[in-house]
C-alpha cells in the first residue's frame, strides 16, 4: 500500500499493512529534526520517518483588517509594541500579545465584536487565489493522504467576541450568538467547497470545546449552537467524497456520540490524559478513526525512548489492527528531544498489525 491507501483504509477501518503515522510540531522542533536528518522541510522530514499523513496548504482569507505593510508572524502582523511584548493582528482583526523570546506564549488583547457593533463588523473573504496551490501540493504528494483546514467555528467565535462574553451570549443573547456562528459558518462552507475540489482527502475542522477534565461549553449548549453547523459542513465533504477529521483537545467523551451521528470520519488527538483511549476504542472503535492519541504532555517530553516505544506498541495493540492514524496528541513542543520523535516513528514499522 502507498500512504494514501493505507490511511484511507484505515478511516474507513479496512485491514491494512501497518499502522498509519501523522506528524505535528512547533517549528523549533522542525528544525531540530531537518538537521538531525540533514533534509531541508516539513515532507522531507516526514519522507525520512515515513509519516504517512501531509498537511496541505489552507485556502486562505483576506480582510482589510491587516495593515498594508508590516512583519507577518504567527499569530498575524506585528502591529504594535507594549511592555516588551509584540501585538499581533490577524485577518479576523482579532489581537494577540506575544513575547518574542518565548513560543507559541500568547494572549488575547482585543476582541472586536467587543468594541464593534455586528452590523459594522467587516467579515473576511475566502480568497479563492489558494485553490491553485493546494492543487498543486495535492499533485506533488499524489500517494500521501492530504489533510486541510477550514476555520474554526466556536473558537473564532469566542475570539470575536470575547471567552467569557460568548458563552454567556450562548445563553442569554442566542439569536446574536447565532448570527455571529452564522457568517463563521458561511465562510468555512465555501472553504470546503474550494479544499474539496482541489483533491484534498481529509477536511479537518479544529474546534476545541474540551479542558483537561471537563468540557468548556456544556453538551447541551453545544447541541443547540454547533452540532447542526457541523452536520451541515460534513454532509457538503461528505458528499464530494473526502473524510472529516473533528479536533477538539481534552475531555469530550459526552459528545462523541452525536459527532458520529453528523459523520465524522476521524477523531483528534484523543489526549491520553483527558480520555483513556483503550475506553473509546471498545465503545466507539467500530464507528470512528482515532488520529494521535501519543501523550505530548508525559511521555514525549519525559519520558525515555523505551517509554516512547512503549506507548506506541501499547495504541497499536489496543486501538489497532486498523482505524488508527497514530502520532502526537498535538504539537510537538520544545520540550521533547528529536530521539524520543524519532523513537515515535521508527517503533510502528517493528509491530505487525
Amino acid at each position: 500500500m502507498d500512504s494514501r491507501e493505507r490511511c484511507l483504509r484505515s478511516i474507513r477501518l479496512e485491514e491494512v499493512d501497518r499502522i498509519p503515522t501523522v506528524l505535528r510540531c512547533r517549528a523549533e522542533i522542525l528544525r531540530a529534526l531537518e538537521l538531525e536528518l540533514e533534509v531541508s522541510g516539513f515532507d522531507a522530514v516526514c519522507d525520512v520517518l515515513n509519516v504517512d499523513v501531509r498537511h496541505g496548504p489552507g485556502i486562505g482569507l483576506r480582510s482589510d483588517h491587516l495593515p498594508q505593510t508590516g512583519e507577518y508572524k504567527e499569530g498575524g502582523c506585528v502591529v504594535s509594541h507594549s511592555g516588551g511584548l509584540e501585538v499581533r493582528r490577524n485577518v479576523w482583526g482579532i489581537e494577540t500579545e506575544w513575547a518574542p523570546d518565548h513560543t507559541y506564549t500568547y494572549s488575547y488583547s482585543y476582541h472586536p465584536l467587543a468594541h464593534i457593533e455586528l452590523s459594522e463588523y467587516r467579515w473576511p473573504e475566502v480568497d479563492g487565489a489558494g485553490v491553485k496551490r493546494l492543487v498543486e501540493y495535492r499533485r506533488r504528494n499524489e500517494g500521501h493522504c492530504v489533510y486541510a483546514g477550514v476555520s474554526h467555528l466556536f473558537e473564532q467565535a469566542w475570539q470575536l467576541a470575547g471567552f467569557n462574553e460568548f458563552l454567556v451570549m450562548m445563553v442569554r443573547e442566542s439569536s446574536k450568538a447565532c448570527r455571529i456562528l452564522d457568517e463563521i459558518d458561511k465562510i468555512r462552507v465555501h472553504e470546503a467547497e474550494l479544499l474539496t475540489e482541489a483533491g484534498v482527502d481529509v477536511v479537518v475542522d479544529g474546534d476545541d470545546v474540551g479542558a483537561q477534565a471537563s468540557m468548556i461549553v456544556s453538551p447541551a449548549l453545544w447541541r443547540r449552537h454547533l452540532k447542526e453547523r457541523y452536520l451541515k459542513l460534513i454532509r457538503i465533504v461528505k458528499k464530494r467524497g473526502a473524510k472529516f477529521l473533528f479536533h477538539s483537545d481534552g475531555w469530550v467523551e459526552p459528545i462523541i456520540p452525536d459527532l458520529i451521528e453528523v459523520g465524522v470520519d476521524i477523531l483528534n488527538p484523543v489526549q491520553p490524559e483527558a480520555m483513556d483511549p483503550l475506553s473509546l476504542k471498545q465503545r466507539f472503535g467500530d464507528k470512528l478513526c482515532f488520529d494521535g492519541t501519543i501523550s505530548i504532555q508525559r511521555t514525549l517530553p519525559f519520558g525515555t525512548h523505551k517509554d516512547v516505544e512503549d506507548e506506541v506498541r501499547k495504541r497499536i495493540r489496543e486501538l489497532g489492527p486498523t482505524g488508527l492514524i497514530l502520532g502526537p496528541s498535538h504539537d510537538v513542543q520544545t520540550d521533547t528531544s528529536v530521539g524520543n520523535l524519532v523513537a515515535l516513528y521508527h517503533a510502528p514499522r517493528t509491530v505487525n498489525v
